[in-house]
């Protein structure tokens, strides 16, 4: 990471220090690491960018609880929902989490409530069943939402 000034800055120093709080329970306690400083680095960078992220690696590394970390100190400005896919998730099912979560602007138009940005957390993308011919019909739609740009979107 470079700083305003053109320095560079190791990921070691932007790691946040632990302390750790007796009332918080064991499985809520978030021990900072130089991945989750980095990965948390990008995701903010993107998501103020106003860029769709897709977050990749292999299971157990801690993808899920970055996110929702990130997404419980992301600020006011936004409004986050998450979505766990699994083998039974339709693309009906998903375009309905979608909706029930929006405001109705107009007639025909979705959106966040006024003056927030809407943020979608959907996990375990891998886990629709696949079609006769291949297809997953919740990935093909997730595909179609990041493709449609608009002033919204």
């Amino acid at each position: 990471m470079v700083r305003s000034s053109g320095d560079f800055v190791t990921w070691e120093s932007l790691v946040d220090p632990f302390t750790y709080a007796k009332d918080v329970p064991f499985f809520n306690l978030i021990v900072p690491t130089i991945d989750s400083t980095r990965v948390k680095f990008i995701l903010r960078a993107q998501m103020d960018g106003g860029y769709h992220v897709l977050l990749g690696g292999n299971s157990g590394v801690g993808k899920t609880v970055i996110v929702q970390d990130y997404l419980g100190q992301a600020g006011e400005q936004y409004v986050h929902q998450t979505k766990s896919c699994s083998a039974q998730t339709s693309s009906r099912a998903l375009q309905a989490f979608f909706e029930e979560k929006l405001e109705k602007i107009r007639k025909n138009l979705l959106g966040p409530p006024s003056g927030k940005t809407f943020i979608f957390f959907v996990d375990d993308l891998n886990m629709p069943l696949k079609e006769f011919y291949g297809a997953q019909p919740p990935i093909e739609l997730l595909r179609q939402i990041i493709n449609v740009k608009d002033d919204r979107n």
